[in-house]
């Protein structure tokens, strides 16, 4: 059984302190994967798929999108095992914040700050569906 905590003022307070924190976590730790990804694939070259299938090109985005989403859950437990300084102040315990399960920041900052991810999307939109550049920001 879950012990009831009081919401009080200064419970309040060190939660939304924690949800800062968490949240900037999240921005940090996804900026740094995103640009690791960048680095690990590369610049995206259209030429390498001219001769490539729409198939394969698909397939390349979702190998991609899966190895996020992995990286998304190991960044997730990483956040989740930083300590929070004020843990027990005001009774909050830091593992019951909803926030650190979510992690859809860095579901975001992992998408939108990976130029080679954006630019192989951009590129299946434009082969598959005619829509030119800006279909998807980069």
């Amino acid at each position: 059984m879950v012990k009831e905590v009081p919401y009080t003022p200064l419970f309040a307070l060190v939660k939304i302190v924690d949800i800062g924190f968490v949240t900037c976590y999240f921005f940090i730790f996804g900026i740094v994967a995103a640009k690791l990804f960048d680095h690990a694939y590369g610049v995206f070259d259209e030429k390498d798929y001219k001769n490539k299938s729409i198939f394969r090109l698909l397939l390349s985005i979702l190998l991609h999108l899966f190895g996020l989403a992995i990286v998304a859950y190991i960044l997730r437990n990483l956040v989740a095992a930083i300590p929070y300084p004020f843990e027990g102040l005001g009774g909050f315990e830091h593992h019951r914040l909803r926030e650190l399960h979510g992690g859809e920041i860095i579901g975001v900052i992992l998408l939108i700050f990976q130029k080679n991810l954006l630019a192989k999307i951009n590129y299946f939109i434009k082969e598959v569906f005619g829509i030119e550049k800006g279909a998807v920001a980069h």
